[in-house]
């Protein structure tokens, strides 16, 4: 018998890699593997974006690729509380989009938390509900991006499609971990 404040730290290590899983799948457009951080009849509510079932979320993120230049989610905070095979996340988080609107780029940057709830299926911690709540945005219309200067000048760009940098250079972590 497992140590019951070893299995709440086991728990909690468990549901922040499945956070992390999430901020890769989605920045890297891994429709697979975010649909699998998800249990089949999971809901997730982003807004205006989208609101209904997990399975619909992906289907319009990978809808929106062809517009984003650039995305990235950065988790902060994490609170987690677990009651057996049940738990709930309340996620502090940045993203920052870089969108296409055809002649320019647009920047929006979110500071906000994930609602999120989980439940441990066959021994696997998923998401069963995630609803996004903005605390504050940012939009630079046109995008203030700059790579110009020397320590960004000649580095590696990044991209939200397969041909980012980080698909050529790991062998283990892109395979999910």
């Amino acid at each position: 018998m497992t140590d019951p404040m070893v299995q709440e730290m086991l728990d909690e290590f468990a549901l922040g890699k499945l956070v992390h899983r999430y901020s890769r799948a989605v920045d890297r457009g891994d429709a697979a593997a975010l649909r699998g951080l998800y249990h089949p009849d999971a809901t997730d509510a982003h807004g205006g974006f989208s609101a209904g079932s997990a399975a619909d979320l992906v289907t319009q993120i990978m809808a929106a690729r062809p517009y984003l230049r650039s995305m990235q989610h950065h988790v902060t905070t994490m609170n987690f509380a677990v009651e057996g095979d049940v738990a709930e996340g309340e996620i502090y988080m940045l993203a920052t989009h870089t969108l296409d609107a055809g002649d320019h780029d647009v920047d929006v940057v979110v500071g906000g938390r994930y609602l999120d709830r989980y439940e441990k299926r066959d021994g696997e911690w998923r998401f069963t509900a995630r609803s996004i709540v903005t605390d504050w945005a940012r939009v630079s219309d046109p995008s203030a991006t700059d790579l110009s200067h020397p320590i960004t000048r000649g580095t590696a760009t990044g991209s939200p499609g397969p041909d980012d940098p980080s698909h050529r250079f790991f062998s283990l972590l892109s395979g999910g971990a």
